[in-house]
């Protein structure tokens, strides 16, 4: 093996060294083309817009529970009860399509129930003491149940569901909630419009400013949408079947979808 030489090493060193400095000079002048590309005058400018429906659904939610000493047995039942409310439903006008099960839940039941403990003192008056908490934790059955979403497309049928989720005694019954069925086609009508009213607002700034509006550089969306608080809610006892004239005043109101967008204008 060759010795190297101190003359070669520096040699060597200086031209690593050039290396070195030629790359560092090449990513320097790569990032500074790439900060040249973006455009260093701009002006952003945001427009709004709000879009009014009336409501063309009304969705309720409620939940069935029984329990029982054997799974088999709670599963009996609730599936017997479910089956008698929705053939209700379905009689009212809702199709099956529009019936929806959310969840179906199996949970242990318990209890605490009182253990009988040897005394470990007694006192002058007769008064047993004994040891820690004389109570236990004891499954004694379990739990089902099962929660439910129903829509009415055809609101003369609201009336005849709540009658039958009443006279049937669902738990945590919410709604009627009106919705509109589609608001994807809402949000984009109120995106077009906050646009055509953020680009009017470009041109009249670039007007006055003297400039000429370039190339769109960035475009930022925010949706936000209103829904009004559900008119009923209410606890299924407090109306039955049987009420024949039970027919709530349902006010359905409107629903207002928006949009806000804020765009990013090159000026020349």
């Amino acid at each position: 093996m060759k010795n190297i030489s101190a003359k070669n090493l520096l040699m060597y060193a200086g031209t690593l060294f050039l290396v070195i400095v030629s790359i560092i000079a090449i990513v320097v002048a790569i990032s500074w083309k790439n900060n040249d590309d973006y455009p260093q005058n701009t002006i952003s400018v945001s427009g709004t817009a709000d879009v009014s429906a009336v409501p063309d659904v009304a969705r309720f939610s409620f939940t069935v529970l029984e329990n029982a000493k054997s799974t088999e047995e709670a599963q009996a039942t609730i599936n017997e009860k479910v089956s008698r409310i929705l053939d209700g439903i379905e009689e009212a006008g809702v199709e099956e399509k529009d019936i929806k099960t959310n969840s179906y839940r199996i949970t242990p039941r318990y209890e605490y129930v009182r253990t009988v403990k040897p005394a470990i003192d007694i006192a002058v008056d007769g008064t047993e003491f004994y040891p820690g908490n004389d109570r236990t934790r004891k499954q004694t059955g379990f739990d089902v149940s099962q929660s439910i979403t129903v829509t009415a497309r055809d609101f003369d049928t609201i009336p005849d569901i709540l009658a039958v989720l009443g006279g049937t005694g669902v738990e945590n019954l919410n709604g009627p909630n009106f919705e509109i069925d589609k608001p994807e086609e809402l949000q984009e009508e109120a995106r077009e419009q906050a646009i055509d009213e953020a680009k009017e607002k470009a041109r009249r700034l670039a007007k006055d400013l003297g400039v000429r509006l370039g190339d769109i550089v960035s475009f930022n969306e925010n949706n936000g949408g209103w829904y009004p608080e559900p008119y009923a809610r209410m606890e299924a006892a407090s109306f039955a079947m049987d009420d024949a004239d039970f027919a709530p005043e349902l006010p359905t109101g409107e629903n207002e979808i928006s949009s806000s967008v804020t765009i990013t204008y090159e000026i020349k």
